[in-house]
């Protein structure tokens, strides 16, 4: 009888253990996101984007239903991963030391990098066109008025004080049209120095936006660049769009499917990387789910899954690593 109700007990026991975690297996997944298309699209009731397709395949892979928890800003997306009230974070995450310091990271999901962004170049005609209309043009109709005036009175007075005073005219007229010449060029020069964006000091005379609190905005401030912070990347890209600012510096395929909306014949993108960085799926510190969602990765690397999400949302824009 003691032995019987040794094993009874024991039976018990190890019910008790297994029972609660069975039921939580079958618990959805919570994954907290951003809106930060092409990624996560969080507009409307139906969540959709690259990030969030992969989470769904990854759910799928794990026997595991997902929702997903939009959230404003993209700190209360970390927090809410730091504080493990959520199972994890899926958007356009870069995996960063200091964020591994607190949290786990999947391995890579996408290779990014930071980007410019500048308005569309003007061509030089309608940049003609512009500065014609300012500085330049005011001395080209005072030396043409001179050159008029001297000539009249070179024809009309035929007299030395009459022929001094014309010839003088004159000669003012024609150095105005060189003073208007060398205006001309010199703001041509200042456009051509200011479109000519290619090492990250040439940000320097530039009104430079990004998204505060991003990757960004560290990368910035490490290089001594002074910019204008916004909350997230639409009302930095609106601020863009009302000449606010006229550079944009954040991740690459943001800005490049902004190209492709919105941005369509507005602005240009610098093809150079100035930060590589990688996205990964943000994990609570000691997450049981880390191991699970990096074999599905290696998986969908093997079998095509990735490679036809990546497609589905960028093309051949990007290619898989």
């Amino acid at each position: 009888m003691p032995l019987l109700k040794r094993i009874f007990i024991t039976f018990l026991t190890l019910f008790s253990l297994v029972t609660p975690a069975s039921a939580q297996s079958d618990d959805p997944l919570v994954f907290a996101t951003v809106h930060r298309p092409p990624f996560a699209n969080t507009e409307g009731d139906n969540i959709v984007g690259f990030s969030i397709d992969l989470m769904r395949e990854i759910a799928d892979e794990l026997g595991r239903e997902v929702v997903f928890e939009p959230l404003d800003r993209f700190g209360d997306m970390l927090a809410s991963v730091r504080s493990s009230r959520v199972d994890g974070a899926i958007a356009n995450i870069s995996i960063t030391a200091d964020r591994e310091r607190t949290m786990d990271f999947s391995q890579p999901i996408f290779g990014s990098g930071l980007q410019i962004l500048l308005p569309k170049e003007a061509a030089l005609s309608d940049q003609f066109l512009s500065y014609i209309g300012g500085e330049a043009m005011l001395y080209i109709f005072a030396a043409m008025a001179l050159v008029v005036a001297g000539w009249f009175v070179m024809r009309t007075i035929s007299s030395t004080i009459g022929g001094v005073f014309g010839a003088a005219a004159m000669v003012c007229g024609f150095a105005l049209l060189l003073v208007a010449a060398g205006t001309f060029t010199a703001q041509l020069t200042v456009n051509s120095l200011q479109a000519n964006v290619q090492k990250i000091d040439d940000l320097q005379t530039r009104v430079v936006g990004t998204v505060a609190g991003s990757t960004s905005d560290s990368f910035l401030k490490k290089n001594d660049i002074q910019f204008q912070g916004f909350g997230n990347p639409d009302a930095m890209l609106r601020a863009f769009e009302r000449d606010e600012i006229n550079a944009v510096v954040f991740d690459g395929p943001i800005l490049a499917y902004y190209l492709q909306t919105d941005g369509a014949g507005l602005a240009q993108l610098i093809d150079k990387v100035y930060r590589p960085e990688n996205y990964g799926i943000l994990l609570p510190s000691g997450s049981a789910l880390k191991e699970d969602i990096d074999l599905a990765l290696l998986q969908f690397r093997e079998d095509g899954t990735y490679d036809s999400i990546l497609t589905r949302w960028f093309g051949n824009s990007f290619l898989a690593e």
